[in-house]
């Protein structure tokens, strides 16, 4: 997973673990909501100054965005969709075969676990 969409990511999941609504939260930052959107989801190529205004906003420093290990200590309740958004994220540039190889491996692998 790219940078921009790993440190969306975990922005996003820093915002819900302190139950703030994205307008909360760009509020706080001084942004417009869509914008801030575009940034948890990955899709904005942010500078410095804005990553420090999110950071400010959130009262965090920069290690909790930038090492996705610190997500599971900052949210512990948000683990599971944490862990299904990296795994979407993985798979959106893949095309059918993959995807439908992917599902039956996985397939296996659950059945044979069980």
């Amino acid at each position: 997973m790219d940078l921009t969409k790993r440190v969306g990511m975990n922005i996003r999941a820093i915002r819900k673990s302190q139950n703030l609504t994205i307008d909360e939260l760009a509020e706080k930052c001084d942004f417009q909501s869509p914008y801030l959107s575009d940034v948890e989801r990955g899709e904005r190529n942010i500078t410095l100054q804005t990553l420090n205004k999110i950071l400010d906003a959130l009262n965090i420093g920069p290690g909790k965005v930038l090492i996705p290990e610190s997500i599971s200590k900052v949210d512990a309740t948000g683990i599971r969709e944490e862990l299904m958004q990296l795994i979407i994220n993985m798979l959106e540039d893949k095309n059918e075969d993959d995807l439908r190889m992917l599902l039956n491996i996985s397939n296996e692998i659950f059945k044979t676990y069980k």
